[in-house]
Protein backbone atom coordinates (compact mmCIF):
# COMPACT_ATOMS: atom_id res chain seq x y z
CA UNK A 1 0.00 0.00 0.00
CA UNK A 2 1.41 3.74 -0.60
CA UNK A 3 0.68 5.05 2.96
CA UNK A 4 2.86 1.53 4.15
CA UNK A 5 5.82 3.04 1.23
CA UNK A 6 5.54 6.28 2.68
CA UNK A 7 6.26 4.58 6.47
CA UNK A 8 9.38 3.26 5.26
CA UNK A 9 10.51 6.13 4.01
CA UNK A 10 9.87 8.25 6.97
CA UNK A 11 11.12 5.38 8.53
CA UNK A 12 14.55 5.50 6.85
CA UNK A 13 14.74 9.29 7.41
CA UNK A 14 14.23 9.48 11.16
CA UNK A 15 15.76 6.21 12.49
CA UNK A 16 19.03 6.47 10.25
CA UNK A 17 19.83 9.34 12.57
CA UNK A 18 20.16 7.28 15.60
CA UNK A 19 17.51 4.54 16.32
CA UNK A 20 14.23 4.61 17.82
CA UNK A 21 11.50 7.06 17.77
CA UNK A 22 9.50 6.08 21.43
CA UNK A 23 7.10 7.87 23.51
CA UNK A 24 3.42 9.13 23.37
CA UNK A 25 2.13 11.70 21.01
CA UNK A 26 -1.36 12.52 21.57
CA UNK A 27 -3.70 13.98 18.96
CA UNK A 28 -7.13 15.74 18.98
CA UNK A 29 -8.91 16.03 15.97
CA UNK A 30 -12.67 15.81 14.67
CA UNK A 31 -15.00 12.96 14.25
CA UNK A 32 -14.50 13.18 10.15
CA UNK A 33 -11.28 13.20 9.88
CA UNK A 34 -10.82 10.46 12.84
CA UNK A 35 -12.67 8.10 11.69
CA UNK A 36 -12.80 8.15 7.96
CA UNK A 37 -8.78 9.09 7.48
CA UNK A 38 -6.58 9.05 10.58
CA UNK A 39 -7.93 5.22 12.76
CA UNK A 40 -7.83 3.36 9.37
CA UNK A 41 -4.14 4.47 8.49
CA UNK A 42 -2.60 4.19 12.09
CA UNK A 43 -1.80 0.43 11.77
CA UNK A 44 0.91 1.71 8.97
CA UNK A 45 2.32 3.66 11.63
CA UNK A 46 1.98 1.55 15.04
CA UNK A 47 3.69 -1.33 12.47
CA UNK A 48 6.62 1.42 11.63
CA UNK A 49 7.17 2.35 15.20
CA UNK A 50 5.97 0.01 17.24
CA UNK A 51 7.81 2.32 20.61
CA UNK A 52 5.74 4.94 19.60
CA UNK A 53 2.42 5.33 21.76
CA UNK A 54 -0.43 6.94 20.59
CA UNK A 55 -3.17 8.76 21.99
CA UNK A 56 -6.36 10.30 20.09
CA UNK A 57 -9.22 12.43 21.49
CA UNK A 58 -11.99 13.25 18.89
CA UNK A 59 -13.89 15.81 20.09
CA UNK A 60 -16.29 17.71 18.28
CA UNK A 61 -14.71 20.98 19.91
CA UNK A 62 -11.56 21.00 18.77
CA UNK A 63 -13.24 22.31 15.48
CA UNK A 64 -13.32 25.76 17.51
CA UNK A 65 -10.64 25.93 20.48
CA UNK A 66 -7.13 25.38 20.71
CA UNK A 67 -5.02 22.37 21.52
CA UNK A 68 -5.28 21.87 25.11
CA UNK A 69 -2.38 21.26 26.75
CA UNK A 70 -2.11 17.80 26.75
CA UNK A 71 -2.24 17.39 23.14
CA UNK A 72 0.69 17.77 20.92
CA UNK A 73 -1.05 17.76 17.75
CA UNK A 74 -4.28 19.01 16.37
CA UNK A 75 -6.11 18.26 12.91
CA UNK A 76 -8.41 20.53 12.91
CA UNK A 77 -10.67 22.86 10.39
CA UNK A 78 -10.24 26.10 12.09
CA UNK A 79 -7.18 27.98 12.28
CA UNK A 80 -6.12 29.07 15.34
CA UNK A 81 -6.11 33.17 15.56
CA UNK A 82 -3.42 33.06 18.44
CA UNK A 83 -1.35 31.10 21.12
CA UNK A 84 1.96 29.02 20.91
CA UNK A 85 1.40 27.25 17.63
CA UNK A 86 3.04 26.39 14.25
CA UNK A 87 0.20 25.85 11.77
CA UNK A 88 0.04 24.57 8.13
CA UNK A 89 -2.49 24.15 6.19
CA UNK A 90 -2.07 20.30 4.64
CA UNK A 91 -4.94 19.53 2.72
CA UNK A 92 -9.06 20.31 2.18
CA UNK A 93 -12.02 18.90 2.97
CA UNK A 94 -15.08 18.97 1.17
CA UNK A 95 -18.97 19.62 1.77
CA UNK A 96 -21.59 18.83 -0.36
CA UNK A 97 -25.55 18.96 0.32
CA UNK A 98 -27.58 15.45 0.38
CA UNK A 99 -30.46 14.01 1.82
CA UNK A 100 -31.81 10.11 2.00
CA UNK A 101 -32.99 8.64 -0.67
CA UNK A 102 -36.91 8.04 0.94
CA UNK A 103 -36.80 11.54 1.48
CA UNK A 104 -35.78 13.07 -2.45
CA UNK A 105 -38.13 10.50 -3.54
CA UNK A 106 -41.26 11.65 -1.48
CA UNK A 107 -39.81 15.60 -1.84
CA UNK A 108 -37.97 15.90 -5.14
CA UNK A 109 -35.41 18.44 -6.19
CA UNK A 110 -37.05 19.74 -9.29
CA UNK A 111 -34.94 23.32 -9.38
CA UNK A 112 -31.72 23.29 -11.75
CA UNK A 113 -30.65 26.49 -10.15
CA UNK A 114 -30.18 27.87 -6.37
CA UNK A 115 -31.54 28.39 -4.08
CA UNK A 116 -33.66 24.94 -3.49
CA UNK A 117 -37.14 26.04 -1.73
CA UNK A 118 -39.50 24.44 0.41
CA UNK A 119 -37.40 21.39 2.20
CA UNK A 120 -36.76 20.91 5.78
CA UNK A 121 -33.31 21.23 6.49
CA UNK A 122 -30.87 19.60 9.20
CA UNK A 123 -28.76 22.13 10.32
CA UNK A 124 -25.86 22.12 12.78
CA UNK A 125 -25.91 23.99 16.24
CA UNK A 126 -23.41 24.57 18.06
CA UNK A 127 -20.43 23.49 18.56
CA UNK A 128 -20.03 23.50 14.90
CA UNK A 129 -22.13 26.33 13.83
CA UNK A 130 -19.11 28.59 13.90
CA UNK A 131 -18.19 27.02 11.04
CA UNK A 132 -19.43 29.05 7.69
CA UNK A 133 -21.59 25.72 6.55
CA UNK A 134 -24.65 26.70 8.14
CA UNK A 135 -24.92 29.80 6.33
CA UNK A 136 -23.69 28.01 3.07
CA UNK A 137 -26.61 25.67 3.60
CA UNK A 138 -29.30 28.89 3.22
CA UNK A 139 -27.53 29.52 -0.15
CA UNK A 140 -27.93 26.39 -1.13
CA UNK A 141 -31.27 26.19 0.22
CA UNK A 142 -34.48 28.47 1.44
CA UNK A 143 -36.28 26.56 3.95
CA UNK A 144 -39.68 28.12 5.05
CA UNK A 145 -40.31 24.43 6.76
CA UNK A 146 -39.21 24.03 10.43
CA UNK A 147 -35.65 22.64 10.59
CA UNK A 148 -33.53 20.21 12.87
CA UNK A 149 -30.69 21.36 14.72
CA UNK A 150 -28.54 18.68 16.44
CA UNK A 151 -24.95 19.40 17.90
CA UNK A 152 -23.29 16.65 16.85
CA UNK A 153 -21.78 15.11 13.41
CA UNK A 154 -22.90 11.38 14.40
CA UNK A 155 -26.88 12.70 14.83
CA UNK A 156 -26.40 14.79 11.06
CA UNK A 157 -26.19 12.34 9.52
CA UNK A 158 -28.69 9.56 11.91
CA UNK A 159 -31.27 12.29 10.98
CA UNK A 160 -30.71 13.02 7.86
CA UNK A 161 -31.12 8.88 6.98
CA UNK A 162 -33.99 8.83 8.52
CA UNK A 163 -35.33 11.44 6.00
CA UNK A 164 -35.65 14.63 8.50
CA UNK A 165 -34.48 16.74 5.14
CA UNK A 166 -31.42 18.70 3.61
CA UNK A 167 -28.06 18.86 4.99
CA UNK A 168 -24.51 19.69 4.90
CA UNK A 169 -21.95 16.88 5.22
CA UNK A 170 -18.79 16.13 4.74
CA UNK A 171 -18.24 14.29 1.24
CA UNK A 172 -15.85 11.72 2.44
CA UNK A 173 -18.48 10.84 5.14
CA UNK A 174 -21.51 10.80 3.38
CA UNK A 175 -20.50 9.56 0.01
CA UNK A 176 -19.96 5.86 1.77
CA UNK A 177 -23.52 5.87 3.38
CA UNK A 178 -25.50 3.86 0.58
CA UNK A 179 -29.08 5.84 1.83
CA UNK A 180 -27.92 9.44 1.05
CA UNK A 181 -27.79 11.55 -1.99
CA UNK A 182 -25.37 13.83 -2.64
CA UNK A 183 -27.83 16.96 -4.54
CA UNK A 184 -26.66 19.22 -7.80
CA UNK A 185 -23.26 18.31 -6.95
CA UNK A 186 -21.87 20.81 -9.61
CA UNK A 187 -23.90 23.66 -7.57
CA UNK A 188 -23.70 22.53 -3.78
CA UNK A 189 -19.97 21.98 -2.79
CA UNK A 190 -18.02 23.70 -0.14
CA UNK A 191 -14.43 23.23 0.60
CA UNK A 192 -12.85 23.57 4.13
CA UNK A 193 -8.79 23.55 5.11
CA UNK A 194 -7.62 21.15 6.84
CA UNK A 195 -4.89 22.39 9.33
CA UNK A 196 -1.81 21.28 11.08
CA UNK A 197 -1.73 22.87 14.58
CA UNK A 198 1.83 21.61 16.41
CA UNK A 199 2.29 23.69 19.71
CA UNK A 200 5.92 25.85 19.56
CA UNK A 201 6.90 24.04 22.85
CA UNK A 202 6.89 20.31 21.00
CA UNK A 203 7.49 20.90 17.79
CA UNK A 204 11.43 19.60 17.23
CA UNK A 205 10.68 16.60 19.20
CA UNK A 206 11.31 13.11 17.16
CA UNK A 207 8.32 11.42 17.90
CA UNK A 208 5.78 14.76 16.99
CA UNK A 209 7.60 15.23 13.67
CA UNK A 210 6.97 11.68 12.78
CA UNK A 211 3.58 11.96 13.18
CA UNK A 212 3.05 15.30 11.72
CA UNK A 213 4.68 13.75 8.73
CA UNK A 214 2.59 10.32 8.74
CA UNK A 215 -0.60 13.08 9.18
CA UNK A 216 0.67 15.37 6.23
CA UNK A 217 0.76 11.73 4.06
CA UNK A 218 -2.39 10.29 4.68
CA UNK A 219 -4.06 13.48 3.95
CA UNK A 220 -2.31 13.94 1.00
CA UNK A 221 -3.50 10.58 -0.23
CA UNK A 222 -6.66 10.88 0.90
CA UNK A 223 -7.15 14.25 -0.65
CA UNK A 224 -9.55 12.79 -3.70
CA UNK A 225 -11.61 11.15 -1.23
CA UNK A 226 -11.18 14.13 1.06
CA UNK A 227 -12.54 16.54 -1.89
CA UNK A 228 -15.78 13.87 -3.20
CA UNK A 229 -14.17 12.92 -6.21
CA UNK A 230 -13.43 9.72 -5.36
CA UNK A 231 -14.63 6.96 -8.01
Amino acid sequence: MAIEAAMRELEDGFCGQDGRVSGTVRIVTVDTLAHHLLIPNLPALQETYPDLSLGVAVNATSFAQHPQRETDIGLRLCRPEQGNFVVRRIGTIAFGLYGSKDYLARHPVREDQLPIAGHRLTTWGDPLSFLALPKTLRSWADSGIANLTVDTMQAQVLAMKAGNGLGVLPCILADSEEQLVRVMPALCRQEEAIWLVVHEAVRDMRRVRVVCDFLETIVKQGQSALSGRAA
